[in-house]
């Protein structure tokens, strides 16, 4: 878990065990919560830990893993109820310091603890016989072993093999092992402490609720007054240049414009900026200003007027990445982005509707937001990326089919990249695609004779199955 030395089925095999070895000891502990929430993130979790069985997944690695950390934990604190105020609320930050820091370090010994008990009391007396047990069995093992193996057919030998393979010992395997313990203390201190409600307390909701209400300092007609110049220079920069500004949505280019690559990426990133800006000037006008929302009528304007606007930013720059991905293809760094934009807009629009009802908007975009990954761990974003841009190739509507991002996708790349192969007629790009899809398998080689098709159907086969879930997504 800490190095990310993460291997498909492993992943799901552990995360299953993991889900059911906590939920069961909170049920004996009679802590367990039987509520929506709780069973919504213990599918999240769940999922996002299958999804590793299913796809490699390499340009969503990183997030993929840090979500599913993160999950497992949050699943613990809210199936054994620890929440501040027991439900998912506007005190997430709160929540999720005390379930990665006070939780698991507060109740750090608890599984040393934990093992001095077996010898104290009755369980003493019983220690040494099932100790004794043990090696004489291993000792049985030893001797038996072999000879079951010489006169084994075949199965036997590969359940051997692979217990061998299991249990070799390389560099590696000796750091993991070090590391393992101070994570198994790190886990046993967070699912224990959650279960005996063991410094979960430390927080308390009415002092949290105290020092939110120690920042409603600002005087409201200060907020206001910022809130309506930030809103009127956001209109005069949208209507002083109309024409530029939403040309991306017709797609043409604007005149002055020498090509669409740079059209498309000028301006993108700073409208994402500017949109986080915007979200953090709502939160703080809302938060800092001695007048509560649910009483100023003129702070839910300008919350409709600011969020309506940052919604018109979204979209101009959604309709140039959009743009860009029109004339060059997609990769995974101009998925994501398009991605995060709709979560944006999402997130914007339940502003807009917090107006007229109130609801927790960080529950609503926690639950959003999680929603959304697990849809892209399990829609393998990889193949979808090279799968786009070979089908734009061979309909005629993308120039170039760019090999990178295929050998980038790893083994999801594979299949796309045969089907162009066979469809395109320009020999340098065949050579290219030839040398990707020898170099990732080692079994199959392409020849100048008629077994050439035979192989590349071979190919096909092999990985197909590979992406069906039958083979190891980590053999590639």
């Amino acid at each position: 878990m800490v190095l990310f030395a993460w291997q498909g089925w492993g992943v799901s095999l552990f995360t299953t065990a993991y889900l059911l070895s906590f939920s069961g000891y909170l049920i004996i502990k009679k802590s367990f919560i039987r509520s929506p929430m709780t069973f919504f993130w213990l599918s999240v979790t769940w999922l996002v830990g299958m999804s590793y069985s299913l796809w490699t997944i390499n340009g969503f690695a990183g997030v993929r893993a840090l979500f599913l950390l993160g999950s497992a934990a949050y699943t613990i604190l809210i199936a054994s109820g620890n929440t501040l105020k027991a439900r998912t609320g506007n005190y997430l930050i709160v929540d999720g310091f005390v379930m990665s820091i006070i939780l698991p370090f507060r109740n750090f010994f608890n599984q040393y603890v934990s093992f001095s008990a077996l010898t104290k009391g009755e369980q003493k007396g019983k220690i040494l016989p099932v100790f004794l047990g043990i090696v004489t069995a291993i000792i049985i093992a030893v001797i038996i072993i072999p000879l079951l193996e010489t006169a084994d057919a075949g199965g036997f030998g590969i359940i051997l093999n692979f217990l061998r393979e299991l249990f070799r010992l390389d560099f590696m395997v000796i750091i993991y092992a070090i590391i393992a313990v101070p994570v198994a203390a790190y886990l046993y201190g967070l699912v224990s402490g959650a279960a005996h409600k063991k410094g979960t307390n430390i927080i308390k909701p009415e002092a949290a609720e105290k020092t939110v209400d120690a920042l409603r300092v600002v005087s409201p007609l200060t907020i206001n007054t910022i809130l309506g110049i930030v809103c009127a220079v956001y209109l005069v920069f949208i209507f002083s240049q109309i024409p530029y500004f939403f040309s991306a949505f017709t797609g043409v280019r604007p005149a002055g414009w020498q090509n669409y690559a740079e059209f498309a990426r000028h301006g993108f990133f700073e409208l994402c900026w500017i949109a986080a800006i915007n979200l953090t000037i709502l939160i703080a006008s809302n938060l800092c200003n001695k007048k509560l929302r649910i009483e100023s009528k003129v702070l839910k304007t300008f919350n409709i007027i600011l969020a309506s606007i940052t919604l018109v930013l979204i979209a101009t720059a959604f309709s140039k990445m959009a743009l860009y991905i029109s004339v060059f293809g997609l990769t995974m760094l101009r998925l994501l982005p398009c991605i995060f934009m709709v979560f944006m807009a999402i997130i914007f629009v339940a502003l807009i509707v917090l107006q007229k009802w109130n609801f927790s908007i960080v529950k609503f975009s926690l639950i959003v937001g999680s929603v959304i990954l697990v849809a892209l761990c399990l829609s393998n974003p990889d193949a979808i990326v090279v799968r786009y841009n070979a089908d734009r190739y061979m309909s005629g509507t993308l120039e170039t089919f760019d090999v990178e991002i295929a050998r980038r996708a790893g083994i999801a790349g594979v299949l796309p990249a045969i089907e162009v192969y066979e469809w395109t007629q320009d020999e340098s790009l065949q050579e290219t695609l030839q040398s990707f899809i020898t170099g990732r398998t080692r079994h199959v080689r392409y020849n100048r004779d008629h077994s050439h098709e035979f192989n590349l159907e071979l190919t096909r086969a092999r990985y197909a199955a590979v992406q069906a879930g039958f083979m190891r997504n980590s053999s590639e």
